[in-house]
């Protein structure tokens, strides 16, 4: 209860230094777990482990539902081209980048594959931190259209790393797996996983609408939501309730849009205003103990944070490239491209795939050294999110 209470607390007190000193509240957070766990150790360890898979699930569901009821449907429509190809470069990319570099360099630990899922772990931009850092940018800073490309490549990215990260994960425990067969089910998975969701979506705004906003609407639709996840991840495949819980989220709050695109009634009386409020809190409270599990469980080796920081050097030249690259092809505007080439950064859902080799593998047979995974990506989330926030941030407001 005291850690409860304390993380709870901290939390708050770090959201409050952020608006301050535009230090992302995530780093406080993970830093407070590493204080509490490796250095101090006050809390076991492996109990923490143990309430990985499940912290996991709720955790991603939960975030990917608040992405899909903050977002504009038209809007990403609009930018979906731009985003998904940036992401998509990126990740692919990171992916390839990282694992030659680990696999040259650490031959014991990591073989190609193994260095690839790293890069897929790490890879995508988190949407909470993405947030974070381009509300720390000077308002009179007109980001428009490049903030919703970023906003939208956070989005895009979580379904893409989760499925290459579970991919890769099938081929190493499974050699024969091909890639052609791996990329068709990426794609089958995203595409039915995403119709899932939309349909239980729609089907449950029209619940909403025939019980008159009823009083618990938030938590009852919570009780739809984890069950969805479940039944895609079981159904679809692994990686589908990650898109089924983004897609019920966005048939939520643009029901309107979606229903006169696909002839149904569009009238309908739901307090969305408040639906996402209360979400906010729920949201505050699972990120919160998340990022302070990653801290207690990760290991403090001096040698893991030195490579994962070289790490972050080579996904920050890797991120211009592309965006520089995919800026050109667009035609983007100095704005978008800008943004594009200096905000990156890695957050929860790396943490969240960091976890991936336990859960698929508990034996250690495949992944004698899992933890491994989480003590790279601490270093290297919170390298990426200090560039972005501090280097970066400088760099676009100098360009602009």
């Amino acid at each position: 209860m005291i850690l409860v209470s304390v993380t709870l607390l901290i939390s708050y007190l770090a959201s409050i230094t952020y608006r301050i000193t535009k230090i992302p509240d995530i780093i406080l957070l993970m830093l407070f777990g590493i204080t509490v766990g490796p250095i101090l150790n006050l809390f076991d360890k492996s109990l923490f482990i143990t309430l990985a898979p499940m912290m996991s699930i709720i955790a991603l569901s939960i975030i990917l539902f608040e992405a899909g009821i903050n977002s504009d449907i038209v809007e990403i429509m609009q930018t979906m081209a731009k985003s998904t190809l940036l992401s998509i470069s990126t990740i692919l990319s990171v992916t390839l980048v990282l694992g030659i570099t680990l696999n040259f360099f650490m031959p014991n630990t990591f073989d190609l594959l193994k260095g690839m899922l790293l890069g897929a772990m790490v890879g995508g931009t988190s949407t909470v931190a993405v947030f974070g850092i381009l509300e720390g940018l000077d308002k009179n800073l007109k980001i428009g259209t490049g903030k919703t490309i970023l906003t939208m490549e956070s989005i895009v990215s979580d379904p893409i790393c989760i499925i290459l990260s579970i991919t890769l994960i099938r081929m190493i425990m499974l050699p024969g797996v091909s890639i052609r067969e791996s990329v068709y089910n990426i794609f089958e998975t995203f595409i039915l996983s995403s119709l899932m969701g939309l349909g239980v979506g729609i089907l449950w705004t029209r619940i909403l609408d025939r019980m008159k906003n009823p009083s618990f609407i938030y938590m009852i639709t919570i009780s739809v939501l984890l069950p969805s996840y479940v039944l895609a991840e079981r159904l679809i495949g692994e990686g589908g309730g990650a898109m089924a819980a983004l897609a019920f989220g966005l048939a939520i709050t643009n029901y309107r849009y979606i229903a006169e695109k696909i002839g149904l009634r569009r009238e309908i009386r739901i307090d969305s205003r408040k639906l996402k409020e209360f979400h906010e809190e729920v949201t505050f409270f699972i990120k919160s103990f998340f990022f302070v599990y990653i801290g207690v469980v990760v290991s403090l080796k001096l040698e893991y944070i030195i490579i994962g920081f070289v790490l972050v050097g080579l996904i920050v030249i890797i991120r211009f490239q592309v965006a520089d690259i995919i800026g050109k092809l667009f035609k983007m505007t100095v704005i978008e491209r800008t943004l594009t080439q200096f905000i990156f950064a890695a957050g929860l859902p790396s943490f969240i795939m960091a976890q991936l080799p336990i859960i698929f593998d508990p034996s250690g047979n495949y992944f004698p050294n899992p933890g491994i995974y989480a003590d790279l990506c601490m270093p290297i989330v919170l390298g990426t999110v200090a560039f972005s926030s501090f280097i970066g941030s400088y760099m676009i407001k100098k360009r602009l």
